[in-house]
């Protein structure tokens, strides 16, 4: 097994339980084991995408406020 980093994240294939590293040991032949089989390296971290909405402008009204007013004001 390669030198566990600090980041690094190792799945168990038997039970399915992962396990996230917090400090490097600084040893060469370094094995995590679990269910009595060593654990492989596991997949990155999907990262979320967060779309944000546009700013409105300033002083300017949504377009169903503004059908909203000529509605009114053609009532009158």
């Amino acid at each position: 097994m390669a030198k566990a980093k600090a980041g690094d994240r190792y799945v168990c294939d038997e039970c399915g339980m992962i396990i996230s590293v917090d400090e490097a040991c600084g040893c060469e032949t370094c094995e995590i084991v679990c269910c009595d089989a060593p654990m492989v390296k596991a997949a990155p971290a999907a990262k979320k995408v967060v779309k944000k909405a546009a700013p409105a402008k300033a002083g300017r009204a949504p377009k169903k406020a503004k059908a909203a007013i000529k509605r009114k004001a053609a009532r009158k």
